[in-house]
């Protein structure tokens, strides 16, 4: 099983000869499933974007998560719709995160969740840092920044709470799972330039709640490998957290989307 691996690729940022590239190395690429770990547009360029890639990986199926910036200039309910749609609309599209445990091969699944930086990592809502979807998501404007921590940690919690219903099942199941989200769960995994995070970005960076959790419940299981494919930062790393747990961060540069690589199950 090939399982190609996409992340932040802005195709709202691209200009049309840099989608239609992206666009054509997916026709050419050999894989047999596409995974796309969020931030893939904007919400009213979504649907359009949704259903070019669905042509262009067309018949091989692609799931995908939504990240923080497919939100913008809408709501979760709304944005959650357009994804409903465009599922329907094409066969091959499936939007994760809804209880799915996905048989890549008879070793490995694939499981996932958009998660959310829930504001907890190194001093939570003490940061002064800004914090940067406030404006850009309706259900997020808020007058003063502590509601919206408050929505971060509810959609961090959420996040976790799935995790901890689907991954056992899926870690006794199988040799191998890989976990899709959109932001990091581990601080060590957050690097910009080549150097870890300033701690007063971090809350903004960070999934501290599916990390605990995926931790916690990895070490039952130490026999299985556990593979992180997440993005949200633009910048490539990977982190060995555990013997068996594994994050890989994807690298993007808005205008110039690109495949991550094809990861074999």
């Amino acid at each position: 099983m090939k399982l190609l691996w996409l992340t932040d690729i802005h195709l709202d940022h691209a200009e049309a000869f840099s989608r239609q590239n992206l666009y054509q190395k997916l026709r050419g690429e050999v894989f047999d499933a596409a995974l796309i770990t969020g931030d893939i547009s904007i919400a009213r360029l979504l649907a359009t974007h949704l259903g070019e890639l669905a042509q262009a990986c067309a018949p091989r199926m692609v799931y995908f998560l939504l990240g923080n910036h497919d939100f913008y200039g809408s709501s979760f309910a709304e944005v959650d719709r357009i994804a409903a749609s465009c599922c329907q609309k094409y066969p091959n599209l499936n939007h994760i995160g809804h209880g799915e445990m996905i048989r890549l091969s008879p070793a490995t699944a694939l499981i996932g969740h958009r998660g959310w930086a829930d504001g907890r990592a190194y001093g939570g809502r003490r940061t002064s840092s800004r914090f940067p979807e406030q404006e850009g998501i309706r259900d997020l404007r808020f007058r003063s920044t502590f509601p919206a921590f408050r929505k971060m940690e509810m959609l961090g919690r959420e996040s976790g709470s799935y995790f901890r219903r689907i991954l056992p099942y899926a870690l006794s199941s199988y040799r191998q799972v890989i976990i899709a989200t959109h932001v990091p769960p581990f601080a060590r995994a957050v690097r910009f330039n080549g150097q870890t995070c300033d701690s007063l970005r971090l809350p903004h960076y960070v999934n501290a709640s599916a990390g605990a959790v995926i931790q916690r419940i990895g070490g039952h299981f130490p026999k299985t490998k556990i593979t992180v494919l997440c993005g949200h930062t633009h910048h490539t790393t990977t982190v060995q957290i555990a013997a068996n747990l594994k994050v890989r961060v994807g690298q993007a540069r808005r205008g110039n989307p690109t495949i991550q690589g094809v990861i074999e199950s």
